[in-house]
């Protein structure tokens, strides 16, 4: 049965740390509340490509003040040849948000299906949208706060993407987003 299973759906098991095989009734309360976190999700997308060039043995974005000196950025670039940078930021938009607090003040275990939900979505979403873009050997797409790279990286993309709070994402003091459904990835990729 698990076979059977869209992207999303297992994407939102795994979020739930789910193991093992999910009978027809979870599926059917996951496929439902995918539904509703659909109702609530107004899914919305800011990008902005960068060439990259060398100096000094680093690569860095031309004419951007966004430090992708970090050796975990430096080696994902080099792997796939890269030549040019996207980042890319989403949100699902505040409504989830409301929804999650909402559910958090009158039932737990619904606001766990929907936050892992949510969760599920905004990758699923980012996933799309980024295929649209149509990148060419592109590489993972790497988030501030993973590995070497430092959520602090997050306050640089905003003040060198203002377009950001245009689809109503702020940060907060410890560059965490606001909504927070939302996410940030930078993406090599040739030309």
């Amino acid at each position: 049965m698990n076979n059977d299973l869209t992207k999303l759906e297992r994407r939102v098991l795994a979020y739930l740390g789910f193991k093992g095989e999910a009978d027809d009734e979870q599926i059917s309360m996951i496929q439902k509340a995918i539904a509703d976190t659909r109702r609530f999700a107004r899914p919305q997308f800011v990008y902005r490509f960068f060439p990259l060039y060398e100096t000094e043995g680093q690569l860095l974005l031309k004419d951007s003040e966004i430090d992708v000196g970090y050796p975990s950025l430096q080696k994902m670039f080099r792997y796939k040849d890269s030549q040019n940078v996207c980042i890319l930021v989403s949100t699902l938009g505040i409504g989830i948000d409301n929804r999650i607090e909402r559910l958090r003040e009158s039932d737990m275990s619904t606001m766990v299906l929907t936050d892992a939900c949510a969760n599920a979505l905004i990758e699923d979403e980012t996933d799309e949208f980024q295929k649209r873009l149509g990148l060419k050997d592109s590489t993972f797409r790497y988030a501030p706060g993973y590995g070497d790279v430092p959520l602090s990286l997050q306050r640089l993309i905003f003040d060198g993407m203002p377009e950001i709070a245009k689809i109503g994402i702020s940060l907060d003091e410890g560059c965490l987003m606001h909504p927070m459904k939302s996410m940030t990835g930078i993406i090599g990729f040739r030309s």
